[in-house]
């Protein structure tokens, strides 16, 4: 007699598990990567300590995996010790707005890894003392305190120390260190479609950046001249070329927010955040 196999359905905890990939269910887009300078802030002298994420399909931050080298996944957990906004200017965690900060239990992951901090959020879900693990509700992401690119996003940063600087957190994003977007995209219902910034058209972004690249070889000039053309910008007026001598040149563009993420991808993918003048400010 042939035996019947019953299916049993997953239960909603296991298929959020099966979903976040990131912070959060479905995808999740990289805007500025972890550890590089020069985009929004400082002239290019500013160090970015964490990854900037959007969450593109379901707003609300999650407590995420540790995923290991060899790719496997591993539930976490931890105690909320600050959730919180800073108004004090005189306290740089006011760039932060509505923050939640998690305090790993010890002796969960190999790295030096002990705090989580989730930044930029609209809204927070929990409070100082509440225990939380993988999968759970931390806040909803947003742009409070000094949130740069006018979009909704969450600064995600990682530290060894609570006054420590900002470890590379890729093991906890579910990412790459790289520009992109990651994750599956969930069935959505018709009139929900999922958010996609890829999609956005820039006359929805407000402020101007002027991206500065250089020295660039005659090469490196030729392909910032491509991505300029790519992007239909009126010589002169948004995008400069610039001969410096010697055979290096500078590409000056002055771009919304939307295009600024191209520039600066293309400037990460070859290598060019590193460059002597290579910087992002707003100038409108």
């Amino acid at each position: 007699m042939a035996q019947t196999q019953t299916l049993i359905p997953l239960s909603t905890q296991a298929l959020d598990n099966i979903l976040q990939v990131s912070i959060c269910l479905g995808r999740v887009q990289i805007v500025y990567s972890y550890g590089c300078y020069g985009y929004t802030r400082g002239s290019g002298t500013t160090w970015h300590g964490g990854l900037d994420l959007v969450c593109l399909d379901d707003t609300t931050i999650r407590m995420p995996y540790y995923t290991a080298k060899d790719g496997t996944r591993r539930a976490i957990k931890g105690t909320v010790v600050t959730a919180r906004i800073v108004t004090d200017h005189t306290n740089l965690t006011w760039e932060w707005g509505y923050y939640v900060c998690v305090r790993l239990d010890d002796a969960q992951t190999p790295d030096e890894v002990n705090y989580l901090y989730f930044c930029h959020c609209r809204q927070l879900l929990v409070k100082a003392g509440d225990r939380v693990s993988s999968g759970d509700a931390l806040a909803i992401q947003g742009q409070t305190g000094n949130a740069a690119g006018g979009y909704d996003h969450c600064h995600f940063e990682v530290r060894a120390t609570a006054t420590g600087i900002g470890l590379d957190p890729t093991a906890y994003s579910g990412t790459d260190n790289a520009v992109g977007i990651y994750g599956t995209k969930p069935v959505t219902e018709p009139d929900k479609p999922a958010q996609d910034l890829t999609a956005v058209p820039n006359s929805q972004f407000s402020n101007i950046q002027l991206v500065s690249l250089a020295p660039l070889t005659d090469e490196q000039m030729r392909q910032a001249d491509t991505l300029a053309e790519a992007l239909g910008l009126p010589d002169d007026r948004r995008y400069k070329q610039l001969h410096l001598g010697d055979g290096y040149f500078a590409a000056v563009f002055a771009v919304s927010n939307g295009d600024a993420m191209q520039v600066m991808a293309l400037a990460q993918r070859n290598g060019w955040s590193t460059l002597e003048r290579y910087h992002s400010r707003f100038v409108l």
